[in-house]
């Protein structure tokens, strides 16, 4: 990359609120006291379009020397669709700070 150029990765930065699986605690559970809780989560990373069908892919991490054109990414995180409450576009980070 070039000394004074300011680039962004070409994928939008987002964070994302979704609904994981979840499993009770290990061992016998009493059903008429049990009270399941939702696992809600958030991610945040780089919205890698057109990964999986019908999930929402995310990375991570990408390698600057390749920008514009990315080829190697990190830290991969499929969510499926059924399980997004919410995406917010986020503003990218400058690479020359």
């Amino acid at each position: 990359m070039s000394a004074g150029l300011i680039e962004h990765c070409p994928w939008s930065l987002v964070c994302i609120h979704w609904l994981d699986a979840f499993d009770s605690s290990n061992g016998w559970v009493q059903l008429d006291t049990y009270k399941p809780k939702a696992a809600d989560m958030v991610s945040v990373g780089y919205l890698y379009p057109d990964c999986l069908e019908d999930y929402v892919t995310i990375t991570g991490t990408y390698m600057a020397d390749e920008l514009p054109a990315m080829e190697t990414v990190g830290m991969l995180t499929h969510i499926p669709c059924a399980m997004v409450k919410k995406i917010i576009v986020l503003e990218q980070p400058s690479l020359n700070t």
